[in-house]
């Protein structure tokens, strides 16, 4: 079993030649496509895996108060480190929770392979996390990047 934690809020579709954002780099893209790509990953693992036994999922924890964006002058690392992330953010410890279910859990029983989470539940994605062509690029390029 393997879970990945992501969540699908994409800034604009990954650049298969470009997988490092080296063109037009913003930390706000690289994350929205970091998320997309997990996804992604997930479930391309189950495509190419899940008949020999692997299986994998996706999952959102949550927003949790982390040191996230620290060294950004980016909004969200005023949101991050003020006193207004007690309203809105969640403990590390109950960011992991979503894992643990996933980890304690039986695929096929509990959760269902190639799937993305949030709460527990099967969440809604966005279109480019369906999109099983981009999925296989992703996998390939990735691959041909580490000389495999």
């Amino acid at each position: 079993m393997l879970a990945i934690r992501a969540e699908c809020r994409p800034w604009r579709w990954p650049n298969i030649d470009d997988l490092q954002n080296e063109q037009g780099y913003t930390s706000q893209k690289a994350h929205g496509n970091g998320k997309l790509e997990n996804i992604l990953f997930t479930r391309e693992l189950h495509r190419r895996f899940h008949d020999q036994g692997i299986s994998a999922a996706a999952f959102h924890p949550g927003v949790v108060a982390t040191s996230f964006a620290s060294d950004t002058t980016h909004f969200m690392r005023y949101l991050y480190h003020s006193p207004l992330k007690n309203l809105f953010m969640i403990t590390p410890d109950k960011g992991a929770g979503p894992l643990v279910w996933l980890a304690e859990g039986t695929p096929g029983r509990t959760w269902k392979s190639g799937e993305y989470y949030e709460k527990n539940k099967p969440a809604k994605t966005s279109p480019q996390a369906d999109d099983a062509h981009l999925a296989r690029q992703l996998w390939d390029r990735s691959a041909a990047m580490l000389g495999l």
